[in-house]
């Protein structure tokens, strides 16, 4: 089993970038066999994914999200999934190529940290800390969509507003569409986000001491997070911010999002280690 899991985890960045590959192909050239080729290869990988993630579970006997390898690849495959029910609602293909390579991304920094030691099941057999995290990585999976909606809703932006005509101009969604694709991406990353928050206070309030949150940094960049959002959906819905701004807070909730699954991870406390 392990040299399975082993083989499919080398295997998985390089299916997600010959994915990529064929919709960059796709958006850039309409090349016929990217045409042909690039949906059908996108739900291959994504079952090898899946495959990869219950072998994961099963080897460990808990939810595959204990270590930052593995919680990298369950937003991997999330953001794989969103973009497989966006392609199959709407029959557009022409955001494939940008949210395939984040998946791409996600799965190589997943593949390039995964260590063969099983981690520690003792949190994950609670229900609560289980949903704490479930949520927690759902969140940030949709935050990583309305991050790549937010780069074209800004590329495009840029076009219309300098009238000029480029790569993006024509081929991708109006503004108006791409706007409400990252809007709804923002409202369901936080629901699930403030589920996580409630979910993960609830767990450590009753199994550690009362405020221990303060003292994890962990915790408080996941707060820091929440609160990013909080305020970016507030002031959208109070029309103190239009599209460009909303945006841009998108793009910076996904560098503390990566701060927060690496480097704090890392460099201050051990992954799901509480003080």
């Amino acid at each position: 089993m392990q040299t399975v899991l082993g083989a499919i985890n080398v295997l998985l960045p390089i299916a997600y970038l010959v994915v990529a590959a064929a919709y960059g192909l796709l958006f850039f050239s309409a090349h016929p066999l990217a045409a042909r080729t690039a949906t059908p290869a996108l739900c291959i990988t994504v079952l090898l994914h899946l495959v990869y993630l219950v072998g994961l579970a099963a080897q460990h006997r808990q939810f595959p999200a204990a270590t930052v390898s593995q919680a990298l690849s369950v937003v991997s495959l999330a953001v794989a999934l969103v973009y497989v029910f966006v392609e199959w609602l709407g029959r557009e293909r022409s955001t494939g190529f940008w949210l395939v390579s984040m998946v791409f991304f996600f799965q190589l920094l997943a593949s390039i940290l995964a260590r063969p030691s099983a981690p520690g099941v003792a949190n994950f057999k609670n229900a609560v800390f289980a949903t704490h995290v479930s949520l927690a990585l759902l969140g940030y999976a949709a935050f990583v969509v309305a991050a790549v909606y937010a780069f074209l809703y800004l590329q495009l932006y840029r076009d219309l507003k300098a009238g000029r005509y480029s790569a993006f101009f024509g081929k991708l969604p109006p503004l108006e569409v791409l706007e409400r694709m990252m809007l709804w991406a923002l409202r369901a990353g936080f629901v699930a986000l403030t589920g996580a928050v409630l979910a993960g206070g609830f767990w450590g309030e009753r199994n550690y001491a009362p405020g221990f949150s303060l003292h994890d940094p962990k915790i408080l960049v996941t707060l820091a997070i929440w609160l990013l959002y909080a305020a970016a959906l507030l002031l959208r819905r109070l029309r103190r911010w239009q599209g460009r701004q909303t945006a841009l807070a998108s793009l910076a909730g996904l560098c503390v999002i990566l701060f927060s699954l690496v480097a704090v991870n890392f460099f201050f406390t051990g992954f799901h280690g509480f003080r």
